[in-house]
């Protein structure tokens, strides 16, 4: 029986070699065989199984894949808390383009008059294409505006990507391995950083990642299966990775270009000319509509921000743009600190064994998936390499060719004692390091453009005691007696170590990871009051907030525009602003101000006031507990909470201060005899406690225990804990 190919049970093509590896060959005419096209020249045997139950082992994988990915990624998902920086300036975006999908936008109405190439408190935005920005307002429309709707696209790039390891490597790594790489791919802690938003770069390189995944499983198909079809669609999965993050796209367009001249050449299997130009074409068609258009539409705008493109390239460029200057690093970069980041907890010399290890079995065998998948990772590499700029998720868009390049590893190592000990050699370097210090002398003096290979521990010692233990095993493979032995033990020691770092280490290291976040991600001082005004206020208002500071890793007041859809200002209210417009005004405070308040749940950090009613001071909000606690120098007035379906719920304690606020602390009595204390500190409320002192009460909030496992709450002063609800 032939080989499963691509996407079906075609033939792989070629002859093998003596490891069973199949390779591209011709005929004595110099047209490729039957075999290289697919097409089965023998008949099946009478007792084969039915077509379907080759698929079987094939939806096992893909369903484990599937399951990983969504334990991994789905929980938590739809948490409050948006990242500053890159999530929070697209996902205000995203809610914009639900509204004018053609002109993406920060503020509708730049009352406040910024430079046209502000990026996070513009006007216009042209910062990045808008397909995975388009992709977010939609899932918000059909289903509602939420974080999780808004990611959504994240978690589906993530599971193309991991599905293009499989698709990819089943067959030259095997089902096992391709299934646990991509299982690996989906639990590293910068998958999840990425898909949930913590981290500058977010759904645009996920799903540019998914987008590359599928155009390559895609392309090699169409070149297995001599499709025009599939051609077809490998270019709209370029067009579309194009729209998430531009010319980083376009990998698979360089990679078929290059199979195709194999082909003609006689060197390797590719795509016809006819499906290059087809795949060109669709490609086109998808990515040149918008651009053009944005072009045309906003050409001063689009003028800067191609400068902006470039400038992550030249270095000179670089120099002159202030917000990509602080990100230029050395050549070696993309081996050292942009690995370390991205793939932990996983060794930088691992990754760049296996891209050596990839490159040498595609250049030696000339598979179709392996030369594919080489010339996707090693020029995605030098190339970013040679770029100035390298932020942590440069490289994310060639992340499935690394893993890719990783199973292949894992599974030749075994037959391999040589490359076994290499594997065994680079994952053991995390627990060698201090014992490897003596290298360091050798390692300073490395040339100068190895600026970080030449200062960070890592990735030179890896390659030392890589090299070490593969001379050391070369040497001893040379005496016969030992020989068996040797290739059995260093076979089982190295399964036994990449599953180590494949499932328990990585694993871990990705609950380390969301244990981290966890904070950050559960806080919000906007989400209830922004839902609020998203359904009380006019679509022509203008909101104030009276705040000074942001939580830890927040824009506020850009977090309050995704909520509510409405323009949200920090400072003192401008009410001339879009008077002729026919825009209202209101104010976001956490305080209790001179003006009509609105109805926004009594837990929320926030309370919302109409600016053009002034009314007396208010007192508390229905739904909050009284309480009249004298503390410290503030009186505590009553508390509120909001049930956040997430680990830990939000309290707001209704201050009165005497003075300058102090912090106090709360106790928690909770079922089972349990207690919780927390700190509150006036700054919670995004105010300088100096400017709290005159208010008539403010809120304090705080990310504490569940509702329904409170019983009581206990303040300084009282005599007894009060029961909540009574």
């Amino acid at each position: 029986m032939p080989r499963p190919g691509i996407l079906g049970d075609e033939a792989a093509g070629g002859r093998q070699d003596a490891d069973g590896h199949q390779g591209f060959q011709e005929d004595a005419h110099g047209e490729e065989s039957l075999e290289v096209r697919g097409e089965i020249v023998c008949e099946e045997p009478m007792d084969a199984p039915p077509p379907w139950h080759r698929h079987i082992p094939d939806a096992l994988c893909v369903s484990a894949i599937l399951l990983t990915g969504m334990l991994a990624l789905l929980p938590g998902l739809d948490h409050p808390g948006i990242h500053n920086w890159d999530e929070a300036i697209h996902l205000v975006v995203s809610r914009g383009l639900m509204e004018t999908p053609l002109r993406p936008h920060v503020y509708a109405e730049p009352f406040h008059g910024p430079a046209i190439d502000d990026w996070i408190n513009g006007g216009l935005w042209l910062h990045k294409p808008m397909g995975s920005l388009w992709f977010a307002a939609l899932c918000m429309h059909l289903v509602g505006v939420g974080t999780g709707a808004a990611r959504f696209g994240s978690v589906l790039g993530m599971l193309s990507a991991a599905l293009g390891v499989f698709f990819l490597m089943r067959t030259a790594a095997g089902r096992f391995w391709s299934t646990l790489a991509a299982c690996a791919l989906l639990t590293l802690p910068f998958t999840y950083e990425l898909t949930q938003g913590f981290m500058f770069g977010d759904l645009t390189d996920t799903t540019l990642a998914g987008c590359l995944a599928l155009a390559m499983v895609l392309l090699v198909a169409s070149i297995r299966r001599d499709s025009l079809r599939l051609a077809a669609l490998a270019g709209i999965a370029v067009g579309l990775g194009y729209l998430c993050k531009s010319a980083l796209a376009l990998t698979p367009v360089g990679v078929a270009g290059v199979l195709t001249a194999g082909r003609l050449l006689g060197l390797t299997p590719g795509p016809k000319p006819r499906q290059l130009a087809l795949l060109l074409v669709c490609a086109a068609a998808v990515a040149l509509p918008w651009s053009l258009y944005a072009q045309h539409a906003y050409p001063e705008l689009w003028s800067i921000e191609s400068h902006v493109t470039r400038s992550h390239l030249f270095p000179d460029e670089a120099r002159s743009n202030p917000s990509i200057v602080m990100w230029i690093r050395p050549i070696d970069a993309i081996f050292n600190e942009i690995h370390m980041r991205t793939l932990e907890p996983f060794p930088v010399a691992l990754s760049l064994l296996a891209g050596l290890w990839l490159l040498y079995r595609a250049l030696r065998t000339r598979e179709l998936e392996l030369l594919a998948v080489a010339l996707w990772l090693w020029p995605t590499w030098l190339v970013l390499s040679l770029a100035a700029a390298k932020v942590p998720a440069t490289s994310w868009g060639a992340v499935t060719a690394v893993f890719c390049a990783l199973a292949l590893l894992l599974r030749d190592s075994i037959r391999r004692p040589v490359l076994a000990a290499a594997v065994v050699g680079a994952l053991s370097t995390p627990f060698l390091l201090p014992r490897l210090a003596f290298l360091k002398p050798l390692r300073t003096r490395l040339p100068d453009a190895l600026a970080q290979t030449r200062t960070d521990y890592g990735l030179f010692e890896g390659l030392c005691l890589t090299l070490a233990l593969v001379l050391v095993v070369g040497v001893l493979l040379l005496i016969p007696r030992i020989r068996r032995h040797l290739s059995l033990g260093l076979g089982v020691a190295c399964s036994a170590f990449a599953l180590y770092f494949l499932v328990p280490r990585t694993v871990l290291a990705h609950q380390k990871m969301r244990a981290a976040k966890l904070d950050v991600g559960e806080r919000t001082s906007t989400k209830e009051a922004g839902l609020a005004a998203a359904k009380l206020l006019p679509e022509k208002a203008i909101v104030w907030m009276n705040i000074q500071t942001d939580a830890p890793e927040q824009f506020e007041q850009h977090n309050f525009m995704f909520w509510s859809g409405r323009m949200a200002f920090k400072g003192s209210p401008r009410l001339d602003w879009g008077q002729t417009q026919g825009y209202r005004h209101y104010l976001a405070s956490p305080a209790a101000e001179p003006f009509a308040p609105l109805d926004v749940p009594a837990g929320s950090a926030l309370r919302l006031y109409d600016l053009s009613t002034p009314a007396p001071l208010p007192d508390l909000p229905p739904g909050a507990q009284r309480l009249d606690v004298e503390t410290v120098n503030v009186r505590v007035k009553g508390v509120a909470f909001v049930r956040t379906g997430q680990t830990r719920d939000r309290w707001a304690f209704y201050v009165a201060p005497r003075g300058e606020p102090a912090t106090l602390s709360v106790t928690f009595h909770l079922k089972g005899g349990l207690r919780q204390t927390m700190l509150l500190t006036p700054e919670a409320s995004l105010r300088n406690r100096t400017t709290l002192k005159d208010t008539a009460w403010f809120i304090i909030p705080v990310l504490g225990p569940k509702a329904d496992e409170v019983e009581k709450l206990e303040l300084p002063g009282m005599k007894a804990p009060v029961a909540l609800g009574g």
